[in-house]
């Protein structure tokens, strides 16, 4: 299934005032896309679950399912596309470039990352009601680290849809499904109600302690559900949630700046991101037992990632009734930029030759086909291959932009080359020590450095960074006239997933958010 295809099933569901109409759709749904780890899929409609630990544990495998519904449109347009790393160059549906790539405005009729992460929200909140009341019933320990869990996980959905949608906000639901549209707020108040959702999860985890999370998890999980918490420890729940929270609270950081009354950076001047958010970003960050800065960084195995202390992932596979790796499965018309290959050292890095290959095939899409290069991301070799969540070397990269929007520049700076020099390889020169001297030079070097290290991965790094940092006029120019004369195209630098049309039909026409 291609990106386009996705988009456009994403945006016939329905409006959020009809969500209750649509929720046994949705279970069906995640009945279909069950978790390879478990055979016993969730049948059950979202406004129901049984109150067992059976019935706990089919819910909670079927969300875990349907989070990576939307895996093939986030990692390849809002992730790839958007940062102009690579794209799907099918001859059967133009708009898969067009629209990923800037030639033309993305409609709302294309609009995606929405209902199924509300519809994966609802679901979340109803197992959180059934907690409390499941026979026989969890200790208190184990009911904390239910609620945690589940918290955490209604946090990642909600950055899905803001790391989606950016500037134009979200809609926030309530523990029930409402009769009228949810209210919408602006993107400086989507990540502040992340943060506290993400902290509130984390008080319930750290309140459970070692107790295990009291239901199996996909196997990219199992690193993290030995315990609840607390996040200093390795193999906790709790780590993965300081992870989050680290990210959400720069992310936040960098709302504020660019919302009302803040100043945002530009290609020239770093602006002014929230100090708070940051400082609460690094207490974060050095909270989660998953950022060690002590243990040495590593190169990308070959031919992709496997779950461990560091990795949290998406798990696909070939099975019947599963979702198999979306960027694999796009493989035979997938292309990695010009752009994107002449930015890499393609001798000496080592993160390229893990993640990249020579493409097989002749790239379909006549009409754009100068931007494209003859190589192909590589990183999924398998139907079954996971997709990174949170890796250790994301949180490196996360550290080094704190501290860059700290205006600790030599930090930073230091940062980027203990990832440059491990994970790049020895053979790639440091950056100079007076670039430290320079925002934009710093910035540039970090740039440089989570382009190769996080492309194609659920993250989507690049492109929240090119927003973040005012770039996407100047980074994002893949055309310059690189495309058929014919067709005119002036870049739009897309980087923003429009609100679906049926959200704004079920709004009266428009999604008109609020800031605090």
């Amino acid at each position: 299934m291609t990106p386009i295809e996705t988009i456009h099933r994403a945006a016939r569901a329905r409006p959020l005032a009809r969500r209750a109409a649509a929720a046994v759709a949705a279970a069906a749904v995640m009945a279909a896309a069950g978790c390879k780890d478990s055979n016993v899929p969730f049948f059950t409609a979202p406004t129901s679950v049984d109150n067992t630990p059976a019935g706990i544990q089919n819910a909670v495998t079927g969300l875990f399912a349907a989070t990576r519904i939307d895996m093939v449109t986030f990692v390849t347009t809002v992730a790839a596309g958007y940062a102009r790393d690579g794209a799907v160059f099918t001859n059967t549906e133009a708009r898969t470039v067009e629209y990923p790539l800037g030639v033309f405005p993305t409609p709302n009729t294309s609009g995606s990352i929405w209902a199924q992460e509300y519809q994966n929200i609802t679901q979340a909140h109803q197992v959180l009601a059934a907690v409390p009341k499941v026979a026989p019933a969890y200790t208190a320990a184990q009911a904390a680290a239910m609620v945690g869990m589940l918290q955490t996980y209604i946090a990642y959905e909600y950055m899905m849809i803001a790391e989606a949608h950016d500037t134009l906000g979200l809609a926030i639901e309530g523990a029930t499904i409402p009769n009228s549209p949810p209210p919408a707020v602006c993107n400086k108040d989507a990540w502040a109600y992340i943060v506290a959702l993400l902290d509130s999860a984390n008080t319930s985890l750290t309140a459970a302690g070692p107790t295990p999370i009291p239901v199996a998890l996909p196997s990219g999980f199992s690193g993290i559900a030995a315990a609840a918490g607390p996040s200093t420890t390795l193999g906790t729940f709790a780590s993965f949630n300081r992870a989050l929270a680290a990210k959400a609270n720069l992310e936040l950081a960098y709302a504020k700046a660019r919302g009302p009354g803040g100043v945002a950076p530009t290609a020239s001047t770093p602006g002014s991101p929230d100090a708070a958010a940051l400082n609460t970003a690094l207490k974060d960050l050095t909270a989660s037992a998953m950022y060690n800065p002590a243990a040495a960084l590593a190169p990308d195995p070959v031919g992709g990632f496997s779950p461990g202390p560091y990795v949290v992932t998406h798990d696909f596979s070939g099975t019947s009734g599963d979702l198999v790796n979306p960027v694999h499965g796009e493989i035979g018309t997938l292309a990695q930029l010009n752009d994107f290959v002449a930015a890499v050292d393609t001798v000496n890095d080592l993160r390229w030759k893990a993640k990249f290959a020579l493409n097989p095939n002749k790239v379909q899409q006549q009409l754009y086909n100068p931007v494209a290069s003859k190589y192909i991301p590589s990183m999924y070799p398998t139907t079954g291959s996971p997709i990174p969540i949170v890796r250790e070397v994301q949180l490196f990269l996360w550290h080094a932009q704190i501290e860059l929007g700290l205006g600790n520049l030599a930090a930073a700076l230091a940062e980027v080359d203990s990832i440059r020099s491990v994970v790049g390889g020895p053979a790639l020169t440091p950056y100079p020590l007076t670039d430290a001297a320079s925002y934009v030079q710093t910035r540039n070097d970090l740039l440089q450095e989570q382009r190769i290290s996080t492309t194609w991965e659920a993250s989507a790094d690049r492109t929240i960074s090119l927003r973040m940092y005012g770039l996407a006029a100047v980074a994002d120019t893949t055309w310059n006239g690189k495309e058929d004369p014919a067709v005119g195209a002036v870049d739009v630098h897309t980087t923003v997933n429009p609100i679906p049309q049926t959200e704004l039909l079920g709004r009266g026409g428009s999604f008109t958010t609020t800031c605090q």
